[in-house]
């Protein structure tokens, strides 16, 4: 179904790799929505196949209600490209990284559990994100943190998703990730891991230079993370346990559900 004539485009919000995300005109219900708009590549092969998977994509994830997951409302061709309708929040925490380097610790507790609740959600629907980075992690009023952009998500019986193939951000990529293995759910809980240290360290627990993707990859894989405490000497010693828990190379030696992440993260007793 053409999207074309019930939403209209305003103003272009971001820019991606692979999309262009706009606030939107809902001509039928009167309000603004956030349209993603996938990218052309030239290649007719691959774009039937990312239009197929953002499509599979936006489809699972419109099957899962949680406060903490933004909210899919539409899918399908948009000006002979596919988009994706959804709930709109134009603010994220990388944003807000970047205007505040440092949050109280309070919110980081509170952001850190919610998007584990979230990634609750979606591990006991079958899907894994794996692309939890801050840009993935939206703000809404009240600081009600929302997961978005499902487009390396894993979707239960999908034919799209590969095995032996790297995808996701360096920075944030779990050592099975890395190494271009199959991924299960803890992939979430060690990109949330690193989400959690650079909101207490103010960069990530690998990124030091020299700071090539190769080399940053390297390290995740073979090298044990810092505590947040060592670039940070505010941040409360429990934290040094949780992050330490979430990013453990082993996916053995990690919390086993994001509940338990949650729950870990809600236990710290702040001063």
């Amino acid at each position: 179904m053409s999207l074309n004539v019930r939403f209209e485009l305003r103003e272009k919000l971001g820019t991606g790799s692979t999309s262009d995300v706009y606030d939107a005109y809902d001509k039928n219900l009167r309000r603004h929505v956030a349209v993603k708009k996938f990218k052309k590549f030239g290649d007719v092969i691959e774009d039937a196949e990312l239009s197929q998977r953002f499509l599979v994509d936006a489809r699972a994830a419109a099957g899962v209600s949680h406060r903490n997951i933004l909210t899919i409302y539409d899918a399908g061709s948009f000006n002979g490209g596919i988009a994706i309708v959804m709930e709109l929040v134009k603010d994220s925490l990388r944003k807000m990284l970047d205007r505040t380097p440092q949050l109280p610790f309070d919110l980081v507790i509170s952001i850190a559990a919610q998007v584990a609740d979230g990634l609750q959600c979606l591990h006991d629907n079958g899907i894994w994100h794996r692309d939890i980075k801050p840009s993935n992690i939206l703000i809404a009023p009240g600081n009600v943190a929302k997961i978005g952009d499902f487009g390396l998500a894993h979707i239960p019986m999908s034919e799209l998703t590969r095995t032996g193939t790297v995808l996701g951000t360096p920075r944030y990529m779990s050592p099975e990730q890395a190494r271009g293995e199959v991924v299960d759910h803890r992939t979430d809980i060690f990109s949330l891991g690193i989400v959690l240290f650079e909101m207490l360290a103010g960069q990530t627990p690998f990124e030091r230079p020299p700071c090539a993707d190769h080399v940053l990859i390297e390290r995740i894989v073979r090298e044990p993370a810092l505590y947040p405490s060592q670039l940070n000497p505010d941040v409360p010693r429990e934290f040094n346990h949780i992050t330490a828990r979430a990013l453990e190379k082993k996916r053995a030696d990690r919390y086993q559900t994001a509940a338990e992440f949650a729950a870990a993260l809600r236990s710290v007793k702040l001063a």
